[in-house]
């Protein structure tokens, strides 16, 4: 015999396990570089707390009222300074790592963009490395090294490129720590801010320009031990905080 009592959905089991596991991942990754992250999420959640007794108390209304308001909301800054410092944290912890470029590329740049799958040099010794990237503003280079050591090889790079395609925008991105070169968490937000006047180039001259520079390099550089940026990548669930 049946009985009408339904069991729990599986399926939403899993996707709720799930969810508290990404927030366990978020908070694991954010303490690595964030010790005080545990102290910071609970306080925020004392204090809306105290502020929704607070008012309750000043009104004079009902308490229980102003406690089913507090906890959704203190739940929802925690949520949001999570995300906040999962996001830095997991770029400060990639930053120096060789290919940390490129995952960045793969991930945060979003459409309109082509990013060869192969880097374009390499310097083995050092694991320097330079990806080629074509867009609206023309034809980037992100260089991965520090600038007075990747200065030729994005020199020579840069000779190439412009022998066969001398009329399309050239820009250089430098990516590291240092001193006159982007921050890996600012390198999306630089690359949207490339110029696009007087040139900028259409989804068929993307994919054209695209085609030239793959014919450049159409039998493609080995990627050395050390700058797979897949290995360097982080848990991207984690990454974006849920």
């Amino acid at each position: 015999m049946s009985t009408s009592a339904q069991s729990p959905d599986p399926k939403k089991k899993r996707r709720f396990g799930q969810y508290l596991q990404n927030i366990k991942d978020s908070f694991t990754i954010s303490r690595r570089t964030y010790p005080w992250i545990g102290w910071a999420l609970g306080g925020i959640a004392l204090a809306v707390v105290a502020l929704g007794v607070l008012i309750a108390l000043l009104t004079n209304q009902a308490l229980w009222y102003w406690l089913i308001l507090a906890i959704p909301m203190a739940g929802v800054g925690c949520m949001a300074l999570l995300a906040w410092t999962t996001r830095h944290a997991a770029y400060t912890q990639m930053e120096g790592r060789p290919g940390a470029a490129k995952w960045v590329l793969d991930q945060a740049i979003g459409r309109g963009w082509f990013v060869e799958s192969d880097p374009a040099a390499i310097n083995p010794k050092t694991q320097d490395v330079i990806w080629r990237v074509v867009g609206r503003p023309g034809v980037v280079l992100v260089v991965e090294g520090p600038v007075g050591r990747t200065q030729k090889m994005a020199d020579d790079e840069g000779r190439k490129i412009r022998r066969i395609l001398s009329t399309v925008p050239l820009h250089v991105i430098n990516v590291g720590p240092g001193k006159g070169q982007t921050r890996l968490l600012d390198l999306s937000k630089t690359l949207r801010k490339l110029p696009t006047k007087p040139t900028r180039l259409t989804d068929n001259e993307i994919a054209q320009v695209s085609k030239r520079l793959s014919s450049l390099s159409s039998k493609g550089l080995p990627i050395p031990k050390g700058i797979d940026p897949m290995r360097a990548r982080p848990d991207r669930r984690a990454l974006r905080g849920r």
